[in-house]
């Protein structure tokens, strides 16, 4: 019997953060051994904010093997790059008959970067029908997501449902989605209130070295009180540092709570330096020996792949009698 499968997609906006880590990749090094495992670095979901003289190609072979350095298994982990396979574009136009413009118009994520970004630019408006293309063609059985892509989730279902409706018959394969309870949102260091986020320059990188590891801890805001307990409503930044500590070091947050209840913030926070700067250490002596291969993986990984994303499509397009 084949092993259930896993998707997930990572943006090639920039470097992988510790709140990619965190949020994501530690969540699927528990699942590897269970399901077999599928991300696609999204360049073209990146190109919602198009960058002059950014790189994609490049970004996208550190994440992949920064992924790789993480502990992810090459023979189970198949990870490659969204624009390497055209399928994803093709089922995209597909759905797209099946949801309305005015519905994309009033997603929340939509009307939030169109107001940041000062352009409701078409490639953003139609982001939500391409990720929907991205998790149909692999016929997922799970899907792991942030906190603030519940409503694409929803839209997902919907688009299935009408689209399986239409034709008469089970085309579509809806996953089960699944959203990390601790870690899904680790918070920006300086703005706790604020997600960690690669469009902001307050993030922990995955390749930072021990010196500004350093320096951004030690800059992080706490507060006043001196007193190390997890309220993230009263005590935001600090409540934050708990659950990154909590986290790396595999404990709950009362057993953390329980463990540094005795230091104040500035001896909390070398602590936690400490434990960063080793699990960094580790992960970006990793990341230097996947370099040279990195390209050879993606490669093999995109002809495995391709070969599902055909047969899914070629599958979908004679039922709708498009083949």
């Amino acid at each position: 019997m084949p092993q259930p499968r896993f998707f997930t997609g990572i943006q090639s906006s920039g470097t992988l953060t510790l709140g990619n880590y965190l949020g994501l990749i530690r969540n699927i090094l528990e699942i590897q051994e269970e399901y077999e495992v599928i991300i696609m670095i999204c360049d073209l979901h990146s190109l919602t904010i198009p960058k002059p003289n950014f790189n994609y190609r490049e970004i996208g072979h550190e994440i992949a093997s920064l992924l790789y350095a993480c502990g992810l298994k090459e023979e189970n982990c198949k990870i490659f790059i969204q624009s390497e396979i055209k399928e994803h574009v093709e089922l995209a136009y597909l759905l797209s008959p099946h949801i309305t413009v005015s519905v994309l118009s009033n997603m929340i994520q939509y009307k939030e970067k169109k107001r940041e970004q000062e352009s409701g630019n078409l490639a953003l408006l139609t982001y939500p029908v391409l990720m929907a293309a991205d998790i149909f063609l692999y016929d997922a059985d799970l899907v792991i997501v942030g906190q603030d892509q519940t409503q694409h989730l929803e839209l997902t279902t919907n688009i299935a449902q009408k689209f399986n409706n239409f034709y008469g018959q089970k085309l579509l394969k809806i996953p089960q989605f699944t959203i990390p309870h601790l870690g899904a949102k680790i918070m920006d260091l300086k703005n706790p209130q604020k997600k960690m986020s690669k469009s902001e320059n307050d993030f922990l990188a995955l390749l930072d070295d021990p010196q500004t590891v350093t320096k951004k801890i030690k800059e992080a805001e706490t507060d006043s009180e001196n007193k190390i307990y997890y309220d993230p409503a009263k005590k935001p930044g600090i409540s934050n540092l708990l659950t990154i500590y909590a986290l790396l070091s595999k404990q709950g947050i009362k057993e953390t709570e329980k463990e540094l209840q005795n230091l104040n913030y500035h001896q909390f926070k070398l602590k936690l330096i400490d434990l960063l700067n080793e699990k960094l250490g580790k992960i970006q002596k990793k990341y230097i020996d996947y370099q040279p291969r990195i390209k050879e993986i993606l490669k093999k990984n995109t002809e495995y792949l391709k070969v599902l994303a055909t047969q899914k499509l070629n599958l979908i397009k004679k039922e709708i009698k498009f083949n």
